[in-house]
């Protein structure tokens, strides 16, 4: 049985609840109906009333304030035809339940006056025949203001569990987003560095493949295992996002692949110099990815915007007893930080702030620089 099913049979039972309870009341109000309807009382609309008082609760799911209306309506004409106090009177009680649960104050405390007021005027003329005190009249009053009280207490907590679901929703909402972001910038690191890559080759070789032939070709198969190594990846993303299963995850890029990725920035004509510092320490999963793609990042702005004068490109990672350092300088033309702009640096920043650190990117007086700092914290 699905949700929905689900729902439409609660609805069913409750319209059944609905309509029992109004006729028990109207079919136990019948055998005395006739002791409280008076002489000069037309015989018709005294016995209609019970049908007024019954039959609108059953609408009292749909329409709350129209079936109040109508109950609290049929209690006051009875008020006026003289007709005394009828089994079916108890109607107002869930009737005023019903308003104070689904509607506000505003609707609520009036309906509770009416039926209060509606309570003392109708028992008072009647104490003696029922040996009623005032006691048992201030009985009555406070049943009264009883259902008026919890159906504000149910309100308040449909209300409170309403928000919730609502904020339950939010975060599911957030999370998605989160996780959107996630894969938009895992896929905008393996598509720009792997085209920017592409593009350097393809035009080294188109410029030499007349001169030298053999320098063509080796760049075009450095082009064609570029583009294997950026499908692989992309089919390892889609392979995590398709399974649940922990054990078809493909381990991301790290530490362990820096020296790869500099072989091949060294084969596309950047100048690369790596170097590590310090005493390497085992890093976890997400901070290794942290390290290899604002590395991977600014060796792809190198190719992108330092320009073919760029002579050196310095990639230094430092393990330091507090923190881990990383700086990628470059000696080109550089670009400024504004036209800088899209998922690049800002996919770096937010990497680096997720893992508690420090980012800090801009052109320099030779060039270009990055410069990253990662709580030793996070990875020991």
């Amino acid at each position: 049985m699905t949700v929905i099913d689900d729902a439409r049979s609660s609805r069913r039972n409750h319209r059944f609840l609905d309509c029992a309870v109004a006729a028990a009341v109207f079919a136990y109000n019948l055998p005395v109906q006739g002791f409280a309807v008076p002489d000069s009382a037309v015989s018709w609309i005294a016995y209609a009333l019970p049908v007024g008082l019954c039959l609108p609760y059953v609408f009292h799911r749909r329409r709350p304030l129209s079936m109040f209306s109508v109950i609290v309506a049929t209690a006051y004409l009875q008020l006026a035809l003289g007709v005394e106090l009828l089994v079916a009177d108890v109607m107002l009680v869930p009737a005023l339940h019903a308003v104070a649960r689904s509607r506000p104050p505003s609707n609520s405390v009036p309906a509770a006056v009416a039926v209060a007021v509606w309570t003392i005027t109708m028992t008072m003329p009647s104490m003696e025949r029922y040996s009623m005190s005032f006691g048992d009249v201030g009985l009555l009053v406070l049943i009264v203001a009883i259902a008026w009280l919890t159906g504000m207490l149910a309100r308040v907590r449909n209300e409170y569990v309403h928000s919730l679901q609502l904020r339950a929703e939010q975060v599911e909402r957030d999370a998605a987003a989160a996780e959107r972001t996630r894969i938009a910038r895992e896929i905008h690191d393996i598509v720009s560095h792997s085209l920017s890559a592409i593009v350097l080759l393809s035009e080294g070789a188109a410029g030499t493949v007349r001169q030298d032939p053999d320098a063509a070709a080796a760049a075009m198969k450095t082009v064609r295992d570029t583009g294997r190594e950026a499908m692989t990846e992309m089919r390892s993303m889609l392979t995590v996002l398709h399974s649940d299963d922990p054990v078809d995850r493909v381990p991301a890029p790290g530490v362990a692949q820096l020296d790869g990725l500099v072989e091949r920035s060294r084969a596309v004509g950047i100048p690369v110099d790596y170097r590590v510092t310090g005493e390497p320490v085992e890093l976890p999963p997400g901070l290794q990815l942290v390290i290899y793609r604002v590395i991977q990042e600014s060796l792809t702005n190198v190719g992108k915007h330092a320009g073919p004068e760029v002579r050196a490109v310095r990639v230094h990672l430092n393990y330091g007893p507090a923190t881990i350092e990383l700086t990628v300088a470059d000696d080109g033309r550089g670009t400024d930080s504004s036209s800088a702009t899209g998922w690049g640096l800002m996919g770096m920043r937010e990497r680096v702030l997720a893992q508690g650190g420090t980012f800090d990117a801009g052109p320099t007086a030779d060039g270009f620089h990055v410069a990253v700092s990662l709580p030793a914290e996070a990875v020991r």
